[in-house]
């Protein structure tokens, strides 16, 4: 629980030198001038996401795999209480 956190906390920095790592690469390329715009402002982002996945995806791991022991836990409990409200004692 605690290492995922920690991960989260680390996405930002990791984050950040990919936005500045993507955009070092996009303005060394010889690009025409009108492409290489387009390219600064939104390949960087990317970078920076793909940089940052690594980091995020442990966290969100964690929070859907105690979703889905909730959702299981109310599910059995549901049919549980369904069971005993349709036995009736005779």
């Amino acid at each position: 629980m605690r290492s995922s956190t920690i991960l989260l906390i680390l996405a930002m920095p990791a984050g950040i030198l990919g936005y500045l790592l993507g955009v070092r690469v996009i303005e060394a390329l010889p690009l025409p001038d009108g492409l290489q715009e387009f390219l600064v402002l939104f390949g960087p982002l990317f970078i920076a996401g793909l940089c940052m996945l690594p980091f995020l995806v442990p966290f969100f791991d964690r929070k859907a795999t105690e979703d889905l022991a909730a959702h299981r836990a109310s599910q059995s409990s549901s049919a549980k209480d369904d069971d005993d409200a349709g036995a009736t004692p005779t």
